[in-house]
C-alpha cells in the first residue's frame, strides 16, 4: 500500500495493488470512497494523476458515504 496527500492537502490517498484499488478521504470531514478495477483506472486519468482536485471533488459527491 502506498499513501499521498493530494497537492492542496485537502485529499489522503491511499493505493492498493499498485494501483489496482484506490482509497480517497476527504482530510477535514472524513467522507472517502473508494474504487478499483478499471474505475481506479478511470479515476487516475480523470484527475491527471490526483492533481485535479475539483474532480475529487464530484466523485466523492457521487460515489461518497
Amino acid at each position: 500500500m502506498m499513501s499521498f496527500i493530494t497537492p492542496s492537502r485537502k485529499y489522503h490517498v491511499e493505493s492498493h495493488g499498485n494501483g489496482w484499488a484506490y482509497e480517497v478521504t476527504h482530510r477535514e470531514s472524513g467522507a472517502s470512497f473508494w474504487v478499483q478495477d478499471h474505475d481506479a483506472e478511470q479515476l487516475q486519468r480523470d484527475t491527471d494523476d490526483f492533481t485535479q482536485e475539483d474532480i475529487l471533488s464530484e466523485y466523492l459527491d457521487m460515489l461518497g458515504e
